[in-house]
């Protein structure tokens, strides 16, 4: 099972491997109360309980082996060059390197990393710091459950090793419009180098529309991915425009910032989240930032049980990316 902690929802995938096929079985979505989850930390475990076992009891999944994924804003990753080492120093050497690198105290962090040989004698560490007060509190939250942690995942990579294994590694910009957040996405053949995280997502539109029509926050989200053709449509129609131009310009300010770093523009984007589900937005981000942005199409590898019509199949590589990527994630390590 791969689960996607939000601030808006939780969703699940459930995934197996059946020969040389990866299949998704299952998947579901469930709205969160507000200020359950903030800023990546469950506050509110009684209310996240019986979201989770609401959305467990509707889809029914054989599995109860989770992995979970770790906000960026709350992990920090790098890459950092190595030369040679003895074998028997090897790990001691990284960490040293790490813990000069890092703006915390390697005792209050929690430290994974993977070496790449770029050349001969020649390594790049790319590695990966979550503080333990929040893995921990993941662990304790779910230590009296019947669902076992079985990975802590960084959803970065989580994401990028999925996009990497639909489309291959390379140079590659991926836009995730969440419902408060917004995280940019830059790779190389390797994997993340970058992201950028700002608050500024869906939710925007959802508060600007039930503001300016006067109706329920409910109501505004029926209306906001199918304006009527009316005044009210009107009204939302400039309320997606006001958002689209800062969205646009955050996303601009990423990229320089980006190749202000690194040298070098991405080769192609991609768009996913709940915010993907925009009428026109692919359209729209590809005539503005001048390269070419797609959907994620999961069934290009990855196969679906019976009862997922194609419709469905995409609103799944859309909104439930992050989860399917959780779920999947040692079958193509």
């Amino acid at each position: 099972m791969g689960l996607d902690i939000g601030s808006y929802a939780l969703k699940m995938a459930e995934a197996h491997q059946k020969g040389a096929s990866l299949v998704v079985t299952s998947f579901g979505q469930v709205r969160l109360p507000p200020d359950t989850v903030v800023e990546g930390t469950i506050k509110d475990p009684e209310k996240f309980w019986e979201a989770f076992n609401r959305l467990w009891q509707n889809l029914k999944p054989r599995s109860k082996q989770l992995n979970l994924g770790l906000y960026a804003y709350t992990t920090f990753y790098d890459r950092i060059p190595l030369g040679f080492v003895e074998a028997e120093d090897f790990e001691q050497a990284v960490l040293s390197e790490i813990e000069s690198f890092v703006p915390f105290d390697i005792e209050d962090i929690y430290i994974d990393y993977v070496p790449i040989l770029k050349e001969e004698n020649k390594y790049e560490i790319v590695f990966a710091t979550a503080k333990k007060e929040q893995v921990d509190a993941l662990l304790e939250l779910f230590s009296a459950s019947p669902f076992k942690i079985n990975a802590i995942d960084v959803d970065v990579f989580a994401v990028a090793n999925l996009f990497e294994y639909l489309y291959g590694p390379r140079a590659r910009m991926i836009i995730d419009i969440g419902f408060s957040k917004t995280l940019v996405i830059f790779t190389d053949k390797f994997g993340p180098l970058f992201s950028r995280e700002f608050n500024y997502g869906l939710g925007y539109v959802t508060r600007n529309i039930a503001q300016e029509l006067d109706i329920p926050l409910e109501e505004a989200e029926r209306l906001q991915f199918s304006p009527p053709e009316d005044e009210r449509g009107y009204a939302i129609r400039e309320i997606y425009t006001e958002f689209l131009r800062n969205l646009v310009e955050e996303i601009e300010n990423s990229h320089n910032i980006f190749k202000g770093k690194y040298y070098f523009a991405p080769d192609e984007g991609f768009v996913i989240g709940g915010g993907s589900n925009i009428p026109g937005i692919k359209e729209f981000l590809k005539e503005q930032l001048k390269m070419d942005i797609q959907e994620p199409e999961l069934n290009t590898k990855i196969r679906f049980a019976k009862n997922f019509d194609p419709e469905y199949q995409r609103l799944v590589g859309l909104t439930g990316f992050t989860a399917v990527a959780q779920a999947i994630r040692e079958f193509i390590a």
